[in-house]
């Protein structure tokens, strides 16, 4: 086996092992994300008062259908903030939704 054959397989091997070192850091990093979420998402914090914003994100709608054809055609329980003018959906409606209650039936 010539150097430059001897030079190759040096540099194969390195190269290798540096992969495997790599992809042993990224497997910690992947575990330790998995622990975070699970974290973060005991520590939820359910709050008094959700916006329509909110509701759309959790549910996976637009936030029109949220204000126009639930909020405004009182499907589900929400009332306009005195202040903003904006609706707001109670926590306790907002986690009934989420967990995947039904809308009140059309008037």
């Amino acid at each position: 086996m010539g150097q430059a054959e001897m030079n190759a397989a040096t540099d194969t091997t390195a190269v290798v092992s540096l992969l495997s070192a790599v992809l042993d850091r990224l497997g910690r990093v992947e575990g330790t994300l998995d622990e975070v979420q699970v974290l973060l998402r005991d520590q939820r914090v359910e709050k008094e008062w959700y916006t329509t914003a909110e509701l759309a994100e959790a549910m996976g709608v637009k936030q029109y259908t949220i204000q126009e054809r639930w909020c405004n055609a009182g499907r589900i329980e929400a009332e306009k903030d005195g202040e903003s003018g904006k609706w707001r959906i109670p926590g306790r409606e907002f986690r009934r939704l989420v967990a995947g209650g039904q809308l009140r039936p059309r008037n």
